[in-house]
């Protein structure tokens, strides 16, 4: 009986000490990985704070060169013919006479909402009675 009990104490002391291992292991790859996520984060931070100063470096290289007057430049054509130019102006837009025309699916529903009939707004665009149909219902599922 004595026998009996030391060799379940053994295996029971044996199972402990493999479990202790374990955790141990288990401790040790989580802290070289709480390590490794330091440095991955400090890493980040240095690699940020580079950037954010090449950024400043970039907006004040910028504003220098915005701050500086405007000079007069000689810009060649195709032709070598020079002109000089000052400040630049956009064109401006050129006025034509186009009339506004609405579409015909626009014509057809705008009538239709001041209650012309589709008979006389088919004959109204010189269009078929089933087409204006056809566009009030397309309107109607929109």
């Amino acid at each position: 009986m004595i026998y009996f009990l030391l060799i379940i104490g053994f295996i029971i002391d044996g199972v402990i000490v493999l479990g202790l291992m374990t955790l141990f292991t288990k401790m040790k790859k989580t802290e070289e990985l709480e390590l490794r996520q330091k440095e991955v984060a400090a890493e980040i931070e240095d690699l940020f704070s580079s950037y954010l100063l090449e950024l400043k470096e970039e907006n004040k290289r910028l504003e220098g060169k915005l701050v500086q007057p405007v000079k007069t430049e000689t810009v060649f054509r195709e032709h070598e013919t020079a002109y000089e130019r000052e400040d630049y102006h956009p064109p401006e837009p050129m006025e034509t006479e186009e009339l506004y025309r609405p579409s015909r699916s626009s014509q057809v529903i705008s009538r239709y909402n001041r209650g012309v009939p589709i008979e006389l707004i088919a004959k109204e665009l010189n269009i078929g009675k089933t087409e204006a149909q056809l566009i009030l219902k397309f309107q109607e599922k929109n």
